[in-house]
């Protein structure tokens, strides 16, 4: 067993206890917007990207968010909804937008994963520059893309993918990689299945307190229906050497420190990296098992992303909120970022929280 690994099983790691939510921060980023992404592109200049009549819109914020600017169209594709996106600041500056491409019914495409890029802070974006493919058929997609720089300078890529499983209704999470800034890609990889089971909705993050690499994903064989899930491995020559991540792989664990119950619905995770010791983790929580009564459930964990505590809700109790997100604002201030119905308005909300330590 990797000495990173025998790190992270080790006892007496103390998480952080809570998350005070300041209820008067509360923003509407984008009426109308879903799937928020946000990123810090320099300083207090954030950027939130989003999918909205089926194109990815971004808005930008000089001010820690307090106020959004008007929406600016990164792209879309004839044919085709383009969603799911997520951002990527590169260390040379460059910002990448993913997006998950979607099939317009009557069209010959295939679902695929791409990215858009920009090298002037996000002003200006180049053609969509499609890095996998899978089936036309809406059960043999791929799905929800993030990415991770590593200190090396290769630029990981992270979806959930049901192209290789045509014949049934599995899905995996499969890696891309490039070592070259995207001018060429390698063959996809599978990181994580579990058989006769769909791994899904990968959110990469490093590790810097044990020099590796961990991955929320939704996983729908560990309880009952889907709960959220730590994949882990060290970010030596780009982690994953051990092979597939299946279910009795010691790179898998739960991410909960105490199981919820086995009809509870949690999918959709977000993992971040807080500061020494301390991860957070968000999911989409119905106890009744119902995905669209879901509220966004925030946990803190230890610095190795394991034992995320009894869930805080950030936002005022109702249904459908929906594919969430965090922000890493500092290190002692996190932002939750939902897709929700809030004070009659439905988009992209956020709140700052502050850890206790």
């Amino acid at each position: 067993m990797r000495a990173w690994l025998l790190a992270a099983i080790g006892l007496g790691v103390v998480s952080a206890a809570e998350i005070d939510w300041q209820e008067e921060s509360r923003t509407l980023v984008a009426e109308g917007g879903g799937y928020g992404r946000i990123a810090r592109i320099d300083g207090e200049r954030w950027m939130c990207a989003y999918s909205r009549r089926g194109a990815i819109q971004v808005r930008f914020t000089e001010d820690g968010g307090l106020h959004w600017g008007v929406e600016q169209e990164v792209g879309r594709e004839e044919g085709a909804g383009l969603t799911n996106a997520e951002v990527l600041v590169r260390k040379n500056g460059e910002i990448w937008c993913f997006f998950n491409r979607r099939p317009r019914e009557g069209s010959s495409d295939p679902f695929a994963v791409g990215f858009f890029r920009s090298a002037d802070g996000g002003r200006k974006w180049g053609k969509p520059e499609v890095i996998y493919e899978a089936g036309k058929e809406f059960e043999n997609g791929c799905w929800e893309p993030a990415a991770l720089e590593l200190a090396s300078g290769e630029v990981q890529v992270y979806f959930a993918n049901e192209g290789p499983y045509r014949d049934s209704n599995e899905q995996e999470i499969s890696l891309l990689r490039t070592q070259n800034g995207g001018r060429s890609w390698s063959e996809a990889e599978t990181v994580a299945f579990r058989s006769g089971h769909r791994d899904g909705m990968p959110v990469p993050v490093a590790l810097p307190e044990v020099n590796g690499i961990a991955v929320a994903i939704e996983d729908n064989g560990l309880r009952g229906t889907f709960k959220p899930v730590i994949l882990g491995t060290s970010a030596e020559r780009g982690g994953w050497k051990d092979g597939v991540v299946d279910s009795a792989s010691f790179h898998r664990w739960r991410a909960l420190k105490e199981p919820l119950a086995a009809r509870a619905y949690a999918g959709a995770p977000y993992l971040r990296w807080v500061r020494k010791g301390v991860t957070v983790l968000s999911f989409q929580l119905a106890e009744n098992g119902e995905m669209r009564d879901s509220r966004m459930a925030v946990c803190l964990g230890n610095g190795k992303a394991q034992d995320f505590e009894t869930p805080s809700f950030p936002f005022p109790e109702g249904r459908g909120q929906l594919w969430n997100a965090l922000f890493v604002v500092d290190a002692h201030t996190v932002m939750a970022i939902t897709e929700a119905s809030l004070d009659g308005k439905r988009g992209i909300w956020t709140i700052e929280g502050t850890v206790r330590p």
